[in-house]
């Protein structure tokens, strides 16, 4: 009986001494968490495999790209680029351009677009189907200011 006592408080000793450290930094005001030490979460996806949206722009002529790549368990691809010009705080659409296939492994879009002055961006929207359904994502470039 003596030792059941002996351990019941030993265990909760342990437990507010825990408890207490623990929560120490936060009561310090100190972060509990260093963000630079998560790893980043990215969807992982049954049909696709990658895409990506790329813009350049040199001597007024913008370059436009973008793709995807299915898995092998994908069939169909879909691929859709949009360069868009920023309108005061809007985005707004300037030409598009659009591929698909049903056998190659990815898809791959590359046009070129004369551009005025001002600030564009790619939207790439992609699609994959599979037997299960259809797996979709849209990803943007990087803005580019063109003067």
């Amino acid at each position: 009986m003596w030792k059941k006592t002996v351990n019941t408080i030993k265990i909760s000793f342990l437990i507010i001494i825990s408890c207490v450290f623990i929560s120490t930094p936060a009561l310090a005001g100190e972060k509990m968490i260093n963000t630079s030490d998560i790893p980043i979460i990215t969807p992982q996806y049954t049909y696709i495999n990658s895409a990506s949206s790329l813009l350049t722009i040199s001597d007024g002529t913008a370059t436009i790209k973008g793709s995807v790549q299915k898995t092998p368990s994908g069939k169909n691809i879909s691929l859709t680029c949009t360069l868009q010009k920023k309108s005061g705080s809007t985005w707004t659409n300037i030409k598009s351009w659009s591929d698909s296939s049903s056998t190659d492994p990815s898809v791959y879009i590359s046009e070129k677009y004369t551009v005025s002055k001002g600030e564009y961006r790619v939207k790439t929207n992609y699609s994959v189907s599979g037997t299960n359904g259809t797996e979709s994502g849209t990803v943007y470039s990087k803005t580019v200011e063109y003067n």
